[in-house]
């Protein structure tokens, strides 16, 4: 309602209540005698209808006073009744208005908050969804600047059947402090910010998570309830910085100029990689948890990796809350301990209730294949494709080559990319050599000249243009063209490419298994499920980050001799001893069919397999990235 709607309905309230004490009044002073009952319930009664239904005085029978009192009372009736109701009808009217418009606030606690609106929402929202399956009654508060039906519409149409999860939506500022109170965030589980689409999004981001942190400062202070974990992605990584520092102790900010740099490097280079991330990305399939394990204290970490059946261990917890995946294997488990494991829910991270029993013969010996050098062609350029070259330059093994193709000056680059390499040289390091080319990369000839046939992996950059859909068009271009040529010449590279929209990822959709689509999907998975469980953030700068633990593709045969049948346990235990952890395994056989591709994180150990040479294992060590 209006703020002077109410007043107004209290006023004409108070006045039909004096004029029905004035009619009873009249009543007691000038009707006839019999007329009605002197009882106090009977005057009053017929002037509180004399004023709702004049028309009563139609009945009226006694001196020519009491009749045109009468009437002028029957005329007040008529003018307050006549302007309540429209005031009534009118503040009702407002207030459905405000409700359409999403303008009301949001009685909720224990929520999701989403601020903000762009294509990240419908992942997000999937996933969340996804997770909250098990849930009776889950919330998702969306705030945003646009109209809640065509919010509404598009999450009908982009997201479906939300399960036992309600979303709600509300129209208002993401970075005003005023309109994020809307969504009660105060009370929220978690606080999703989504960048916004067009120029400068970062800057939006940093006001949102000012414009939360001022929304609840009161709550704060008064120690009513603890902060909610606050989840943010910035474009570009100079900005991670301030988004942290705006967004307080609870907050966790990913750089997605830095997270999709890796990604790209870490999928071109591992063939089936990126079904192994998707998968630990989304909350369908496995997920990791974090649990005690008390029956576990007292032995060491390498003798947990075989106690688990269905579950797969990667790490420890300790008492602070600091995350170690694949710690030393001789690790002595203590009291306040909790195991990091993959598995299918949090109840299926039970110790198996049988002593697993380990085949020595199916063990291989020990064997450390040779890396051979590796060329790598990547196509565009954008501002963060220094660090993907940076990180080819460290990944690849001794004799590698990394060769640029891309329609602007590249000069400063190379200058920059060629002292680094000098660098890395005197420091003792063997690194691969890189060239660049300015050419245009969606002209078909350019392509052709470049020699693809001796290149193991080729990488499309998408350019940075303040327009995504005009990067992605000639993304697209080069990517077609691409793909024609190495069928045309019968190539075998993998092939990566980078799309700046999510919208245009499906016309971009993988052509073969070892082909991969890297957009910012990934970065919303990723804030999906730090908003669900924000301790997988040391877990995921480990995963993701330059340093520390890696995944990688390597042969079977390296571990189990091919063709002997044996179970996971095996397999586990041959990886152990090599101070690696045995993730899961990818079938050679089933490497075409989607949307898999062969590959199965945390498989049941106690199934019998017999593997093929062409089968891998997907492992989890803390040296360099290894090539599969």
């Amino acid at each position: 309602m209006a703020r002077g709607t109410p007043a107004l309905i209290g006023v004409l309230a108070i006045a039909c209540c004096v004029l029905v004490l004035l009619n009873g009044a009249l009543l007691l002073l000038l009707a006839p005698t019999g007329a009605f009952s002197q009882g106090g319930e009977s005057w009053l009664w017929s002037g509180f209808l004399r004023v709702i239904s004049p028309a009563v005085i139609a009945r009226d029978r006694g001196p020519a006073p009491f009749l045109a009192v009468a009437a002028l009372m029957a005329f007040g009736g008529i003018f307050l009744m006549s302007t309540l109701i429209p005031v009534i009808s009118a503040g009702l009217q407002n207030q459905l208005a405000r409700l359409r418009r999403g303008r009301s606030p949001v009685a909720e606690s224990g929520h999701t908050v989403v601020l903000g609106w762009s294509p990240h929402v419908y992942t997000v929202l999937s996933e969340l969804v996804e997770a909250n399956r098990s849930r009776r009654r889950a919330c998702v508060a969306i705030l945003a600047e646009k109209d809640r039906p065509e919010m509404e519409a598009a999450i009908r149409e982009r997201v479906g059947h939300t399960a036992t999860t309600r979303v709600v939506c509300r129209s208002g500022d993401p970075t005003d402090p005023v309109d994020i109170a809307i969504v009660n965030p105060s009370t929220a589980r978690s606080i999703i910010v989504i960048p916004p689409e067009g120029d400068d999004p970062d800057i939006a981001v940093v006001k949102s998570l000012l414009a939360v942190g001022s929304s609840q400062a009161p709550r704060g202070r008064s120690g009513a309830s603890a902060a909610p974990v606050i989840v943010a992605s910035v474009q570009e990584a100079q900005n991670l910085s301030v988004a942290r520092l705006a967004g307080g102790a609870t907050c966790h900010v990913i750089s997605a100029q830095g997270f999709i740099s890796r990604l790209m490097v870490q999928m071109s280079l591992q063939c089936g990689l990126s079904a192994v991330y998707t998968d630990l990305l989304d909350f369908e399939g496995d997920e990791i948890y974090m649990q005690p394990q008390p029956e576990l204290v007292g032995r060491t970490f390498g003798e947990t990796l075989g106690a688990y059946r269905t579950s797969c261990v990667i790490g420890l917890m300790d008492a602070s809350g600091r995350v170690r995946l694949n710690p030393r294997h001789d690790t002595v488990l203590r009291t306040q301990d909790q195991i990091v494991a993959i598995s299918e829910d949090d109840g299926t991270v039970v110790l198996s209730e049988t002593v697993p029993v380990v085949d020595e013969t199916a063990i291989s010996p020990p064997d450390v294949p040779e890396r051979p050098g590796r060329r790598v062609l990547m196509v565009g350029w954008s501002r963060h494709a220094p660090d993907i070259v940076r990180q080819l330059q460290t990944q690849l093994p001794a004799g590698s080559r990394v060769d640029v193709i891309a329609d602007t000056d590249l000069t400063g680059a190379a200058k920059v990319l060629t002292g680094a390499e000098k660098v890395l040289t005197g420091a003792g390091d063997s690194v691969p050599e890189v060239s660049f080319r300015q050419a245009d990369t969606t002209r078909r000839e350019v392509l052709e000249s470049a020699g693809l046939g001796a290149y193991d992996h080729v990488m499309v950059v998408c350019p940075n243009e303040r327009d995504p859909r005009g990067s992605d068009a000639r993304t697209l271009t080069t990517l077609l063209k691409l793909r024609d040529l190495a069928a045309r010449h019968s190539h075998d590279f993998s092939l990566a490419t980078e799309i700046a929209d999510d919208r245009n990822r499906a016309l971009a959709r993988a052509a073969k298994a070892d082909d991969f689509i890297v957009s910012s999907e990934l970065v919303s998975l990723c804030l999906a499920q730090l908003s669900e469980n924000p301790r997988l953030s040391q877990i995921f700068d480990e995963l993701f980050g330059p340093r520390g633990v890696q995944i990688s593709l390597r042969p079977m045969a390296c571990y189990v001799r091919t063709g002997a049948d044996t179970d996971f346990f095996t397999v586990t235990a041959a990886a152990a001893r090599c101070g690696e952890i045995a993730l899961g395994h990818r079938i050679r056989a089933r490497a075409q069919l989607p949307p898999d591709y062969g590959v199965l994180i945390n498989p049941d150990k106690a199934e019998r397999v017999s593997y093929t040479k062409d089968d891998q294992i997907i492992i989890l060590s803390a040296g360099t990235h290894d090539e599969s």
